[in-house]
């Protein structure tokens, strides 16, 4: 990665429609993530980063950032040609058809927000 992300969230103030975080570095956007961000878990709709910024694990780095700060992430209908890389986040196929990461308890996890 050659810089570090910023990640900002843009929450809706109601049921409808969805939250957003920004992926920014200092002079410019590189993407966004479409999501619900609930109290216990994250779900995500779509994981967007610019062509001009991919393969550079800022799309790693995003889903860290939410593995930090929720103990369940659910990314919601994953497409085919996607599946790698949420097998490379430690995500795991459920019966419905979506990907969850469910954090590690015990010793050593990392602690929550």
């Amino acid at each position: 990665m050659k810089q570090v992300p910023k990640f900002t969230e843009n929450r809706r103030g109601s049921l409808v429609g969805y939250d957003r975080i920004d992926i920014d570095l200092p002079d410019a956007r590189i993407g966004n993530i479409r999501c619900r961000l609930l109290a216990e878990k994250a779900i995500v709709y779509s994981i967007q980063v610019f062509p001009e910024y991919q393969r550079n694990g800022y799309g790693a780095a995003a889903i860290a950032m939410l593995k930090a700060r929720y103990p369940l992430l659910i990314a919601d209908r994953v497409r085919f040609n996607a599946r790698e890389f949420w097998e490379k986040m430690d995500f795991k196929e459920s019966p419905d058809g979506n990907w969850e990461y469910r954090r590690p308890t015990g010793r050593g996890s990392p602690v929550s927000r």
